[in-house]
């Protein structure tokens, strides 16, 4: 993915705003009810990296099909992965909207949810939050404006795809990894999968992990490295999403490296495909399959209700506050069902009971 800001930069927007975590736990009380919006003022927002990142296109679809479900739009609000772009036109959308701001929203780095928070928080906005947080900052201790927190077990994720990765390889030879942006929750829980996968297959070799900022363009030219540098050594590749998947899928088949296996997470319909039409065990064989368009359509939903007063934050059960969907992994076993809900996933949205999506709780210290 794009650019991130880093270092001194980042440093002097939160430390400008009084937004770092340790500020948020010690000086922010429960955000008090804020007025409710009438149904057809409510301002619905999607925040995300941007819209030519196959998985975000899936988000925006689940958005766009909520929104319509209660006749208004939503609005896609591309980051481009510039956290300080972000919080900018967050900043600006709640000032306009206040109350009636629902904010969904994929921080482009953990460091940056405590700033969007407080911007909302100032104006009564709702934010639902997508994979992303700082440890320690949960709708529990921020309050009410931090309406409800959404994510897929990274872990499982990780360790799901690993597991069919090294089994393909018949449990030996030697894999490169290629991480996400190293301050995501997502992409250091999904290496934390990838690693307890290998403790239970010691004769599989770990190379090197790098980060390819779960971009497909990077995780090319770092496949390419990679071969270069290791050569026939390489008998498996993981990936922390199916874009760099795409990636190192392309970098192997220039070198005529068909037979290595290659894994992901985000269930791309043309990774999808590409399983479909594989025999399981070279080219991409797995992917674990993230529900983008629930995300986008539930996340908002919940905001909504929030909005206009049908879901009472305040005194919610902590599954609906922090948690997880199922995960699930995509293989040579199951591809056609899956690659049937992937390739249409609307019709199966249920926004009369937008709950039915809850899979385990998050955990209030992770």
């Amino acid at each position: 993915m794009n650019t991130i800001i880093r270092g001194k930069k980042l440093a002097i927007l939160l430390l400008s705003s009084c937004l770092s975590a340790s500020s948020i736990l010690a000086f922010s009380s429960p955000a008090q009810a804020a007025e409710l919006c009438a149904k057809d003022k409510v301002y619905l927002v999607q925040s995300g990296r941007g819209l030519e990142n196959p998985y975000y296109a899936f988000v925006n679809k689940g958005a766009e099909a909520f929104a319509k479900s209660v006749n208004l739009k939503s609005n896609w609000i591309s980051s481009e992965g510039d956290s300080q772009k972000q919080l900018s036109q967050i900043t600006s959308i709640v000032n306009e909207h206040k109350n009636c701001a629902v904010i969904n929203v994929d921080p482009n780095e953990s460091a940056i949810l405590p700033a969007i928070l407080d911007v909302a928080k100032a104006k009564g906005a709702h934010v639902i939050v997508q994979w992303n947080r700082p440890k320690g900052v949960t709708p529990k201790v921020y309050g009410d404006t931090f309406v409800a927190f959404m994510s897929e077990n990274g872990y499982n994720q990780g360790y799901g795809s690993a597991i069919a990765l090294l089994k393909a390889m018949g449990g030996k030879g030697s894999i490169v990894a290629l991480q996400g942006i190293l301050d995501n929750v997502p992409a250091q829980t999904r290496y934390a999968g990838l690693q307890a996968a290998l403790k239970e297959y010691p004769k599989v070799k770990l190379l090197e992990q790098q980060t390819a900022n779960w971009d497909q363009n990077e995780a090319q030219k770092l496949t390419q490295t990679f071969l270069t540098k290791y050569g026939k050594k390489i008998t498996g590749v993981w990936t922390a999403n199916d874009s760099m998947g795409l990636g190192a899928l392309a970098a192997l088949k220039a070198k005529k490296r068909t037979e290595v296996p290659v894994v992901g997470t985000d269930g791309l319909t043309q990774v999808l495909k590409l399983i479909e039409k594989g025999n399981g065990k070279s080219g991409f064989i797995a992917t674990s399959v993230p529900g983008g368009a629930v995300q986008g359509a539930i996340g908002l939903a919940i905001g909504y209700q929030a909005a206009i007063g049908t879901h009472n934050v305040a005194t919610a059960k902590p599954e609906y506050r922090a948690f997880y969907l199922k995960t699930n992994i995509a293989t040579k076993a199951n591809i056609k069902a899956t690659l049937a809900l992937a390739e249409d996933p609307v019709p199966a949205l249920n926004f009369n009971d937008i709950w039915s999506v809850v899979g385990d709780v998050v955990p209030e210290n992770l």
